[in-house]
């Protein structure tokens, strides 16, 4: 029997559709390739990609967690706030 993968989440997720805005704060990483293709780069970096979200007329700070590439072109990037989200 297979074990289900550990939900590593600390608080439950809802469905909500609603504009936002990510900014990207200024800044750069320092790292390293791993590994290079014709056109893509996999980099291992330390340090943390700051964002800005502008969500129903409140901004949020926070950071870039994951980038995940969808097949309509599309990107989701999941993000890690500090203050909990209000989305009434």
């Amino acid at each position: 029997m297979s074990k289900q993968p550990e939900n590593r989440r600390r608080h439950e997720r809802k469905s909500v559709s609603t504009p936002a805005a990510l900014v990207l704060a200024a800044g750069s990483l320092e790292g390293e390739t791993v590994n290079a293709s014709l056109h893509g780069l996999l980099i291992r970096a330390k340090g943390r990609i700051s964002v800005v979200v502008k969500l129903n007329g409140r901004e949020y700070r926070g950071r870039l967690v994951r980038a995940e590439p969808m097949v309509d072109g599309g990107t989701y990037y999941a993000l890690d706030l500090d203050d909990p989200v209000r989305v009434d």
